[in-house]
């Protein structure tokens, strides 16, 4: 029996493909792996055949489809670390936007854990909202009107954390037209 050519093997897995029996990567897989074994001859006749849909099966094509599946699979497993860590893509902080906008409001131990190891580009509005929250919560010392002020310090704490979880650049009442950072 006469070995098949690789433009037909190509052709068969094609159809496979069509057929849903193999996925994308798994026919991009066999291309390259098929041009690869083939002979300079087998190669040429490849490069030369179409598809039912006039793609050139060539083997500059094959090979470049191939690096773009392994390139995107590499992405892929990036993203999924990354996102698995808890990391940012800003900068190489290792909390994410919203972590540090939730972080910059709760004291500040919590504010300066934002500024130094937070997304500082990304949550810059919630920083700024958590230090202006923070400067004004030592107000709350005042003797008579410390205790109301502490309940307002505690709503605009509250209001910025459910701001900064929900990804909103929203200013807390009376106080969050202040810039610092």
């Amino acid at each position: 029996m006469a070995q098949r050519s690789g433009a037909e093997r190509i052709r068969e897995y094609k159809q496979l493909l069509d057929e849903g029996m193999i996925t994308p990567e798994e026919f991009e897989a066999k291309k390259a792996q098929i041009l690869s074994e083939a002979e300079p001859a087998e190669s040429a006749e490849a490069e030369k055949a179409e598809s039912s849909e006039g793609n050139v099966f060539s083997g500059h094509y094959f090979q470049d489809k191939a690096n773009k599946a392994n390139e995107d699979q590499k992405g892929q497993e990036g993203q999924a670390q990354q996102q698995y860590t808890g990391g940012s893509t800003a900068g190489g902080s290792s909390l994410s936007t919203k972590a540090t906008g939730v972080l910059a409001y709760l004291t500040w131990i919590g504010f300066l854990v934002a500024y130094f190891a937070g997304d500082r580009q990304g949550a810059r509005f919630h920083l700024n909202q958590g230090l202006v929250v923070n400067l004004f919560g030592l107000l709350t010392g005042i003797p008579l009107i410390g205790k109301l002020w502490g309940i307002f310090i505690l709503v605009c704490m509250i209001l910025g954390v459910l701001n900064a979880s929900n990804g909103v650049n929203k200013e807390v009442p009376l106080i969050g037209g202040i810039h610092l950072l």
